[in-house]
């Protein structure tokens, strides 16, 4: 009794903990929502200063596309250019993951405009670094560890170089406008320890997922539904576990009321143990297989709920977004 008392907490206390992650990805998604939409009002109301940061709490959260995007274009009607071109380079190379070519040209037109107003810089690595990362003021910039030419503020900046193996390196370089592209070389760099390995991610914003079909997945629908697949899993692996506890049980010697010399002790004490397992394991096996089946019904259609994300418009009088996104 003690051991089937024990394994009911365990399985209770899993299928909590599996409750639990649902709700807080629903959480974090709804947070998402009331940011992007507050957001879009301040944005409308020309608060700059007050929507990127909405935007960008958002982008943390949600990891959207469209959410980039109005990011980077609230930056761009604040002044801070930069930014502004971060963002919308990692807005093209994301639409480029995405298979979405109408995101990536229309971040690709923001690109070119606003390269217009900045020093254009590339990296030089003759030393041949295994290059993983290069900051510009603690910000990553996509691609520039590949020789991609890109933009930068004027001024003195300090540039991190990050390679595999190696300890990241810090270089200031005064950044000047000219007609062709300023050339900074990536340093010398020594070997690492494992104590000296950079941390694993620099960029200003996380990471963003890996979205591996054609469009984006709203995150709360993804996290149901993989949820309730995982439940399932669970199940069947439950439902296996019983099965052959079970037959365990009903194959000792003490199953069978004929054979008494064989009921020893300590085979009574094993299939005592295998026959509360097998039950535990039936009870898991179905609580996790009905979860797993309501997940995925209630989960809502990919389409219906792409539509419905991310549609932002912008009410002032300048050239903005339209459209879906």
């Amino acid at each position: 009794m003690p051991r089937l008392k024990t394994a009911i907490g365990v399985a209770a206390v899993a299928f909590v903990s599996l409750g639990s992650s649902y709700a807080t990805a629903q959480d974090s998604d709804a947070d998402a929502e009331r940011l992007f939409r507050e957001g879009q009002r301040l944005l409308e109301e020309r608060r700059f200063g007050e929507a990127c940061p909405k935007f960008e709490q958002a982008y943390r959260k949600d990891r959207q596309l469209g959410t980039l995007i109005n990011l980077a274009f609230c930056h761009k009607e604040q002044g801070a250019i930069w930014y502004a071109w971060l963002e919308f380079k990692e807005a093209e190379v994301r639409a480029t993951e995405l298979n979405r070519p109408d995101r990536r040209e229309f971040a690709r037109q923001r690109l070119l405009e606003l390269e217009k107003q900045l020093p254009k810089v590339v990296i030089d690595n003759p030393r041949k670094m295994p290059l993983t990362e290069v900051l510009v003021e603690e910000k990553k910039v996509p691609e520039a560890e590949r020789g991609a030419v890109f933009a930068a503020e004027e001024g003195r900046r300090k540039f991190t170089f990050r390679a595999k193996g190696k300890k990241q390196a810090t270089v200031m370089v005064t950044v000047a406008r000219g007609e062709r592209a300023q050339h900074v070389v990536a340093p010398e760099m020594e070997d690492a320890s494992g104590d000296d390995l950079p941390p694993a991610a620099s960029a200003p914003l996380d990471p963003p997922r890996k979205v591996d079909s054609g469009s984006e997945a709203p995150a709360g629908d993804g996290t149901q539904r993989t949820l309730g697949w995982t439940a399932i899993a669970v199940g069947g692996v439950a439902g296996a576990v019983g099965a052959v506890t079970g037959i365990m049980t009903f194959t000792n010697g003490c199953a069978n009321t004929q054979e008494p010399p064989q009921c020893t002790d300590a085979v009574r004490s094993s299939g005592d143990t295998t026959g509360a397992i097998s039950t535990v394991s039936f009870i898991v096996a179905g609580v996790a297989i009905a979860s797993g089946i309501v997940l995925l019904v209630t989960a809502p259609p990919a389409s219906t709920a792409s539509s419905a994300k991310r549609s932002p418009r912008l009410g002032f009088g300048v050239t903005g977004l339209s459209g879906t996104f």
